[in-house]
């Protein structure tokens, strides 16, 4: 039996783009995690401030909504693929690390160092 170019070239489309939405949706997955375990994180660091200024915990319910929206940004690469993964991994990174690191420390992971150098690609056009 004969196969047809167009249909190998269909199946071959069909498979990379159901792996690509698979690998957008470990993507947001990722950055899901990322921001509930930021806001974990804050909800306990609020809890243990005995002093905490009236509008403190609205102002950093607000912060936290932001950098929630970063997150989320990260995980809207759109076509760019191959960047996928490397954002992938460097969130998964940040939702692996304790809170006091993740919201006391400065140093970014190996991942995310990946993924930077990954983007500067991107941001070059």
């Amino acid at each position: 039996m004969k196969r047809s170019k167009g249909l190998v070239l269909g199946c071959m489309l069909m498979a990379f783009s159901a792996g690509a939405l698979a690998d957008l949706a470990a993507l947001n997955d990722a950055a899901k995690k990322l921001c509930n375990k930021s806001k974990v994180c804050l909800q306990q660091e609020m809890a243990a401030e005995d002093d905490l200024p009236p509008g403190m915990a609205a102002m950093l319910d607000n912060m936290m909504g932001e950098l929630c929206k970063q997150y989320m940004s990260i995980a809207t690469v759109g076509e760019n693929h191959e960047i996928i993964e490397p954002a992938t991994a460097c969130l998964n990174s940040m939702a692996d690390k304790s809170c006091d690191e993740l919201l006391n420390g400065e140093e970014t992971t190996a991942a995310c160092q990946r993924y930077e150098r990954v983007a500067e690609n991107y941001r070059q056009y």
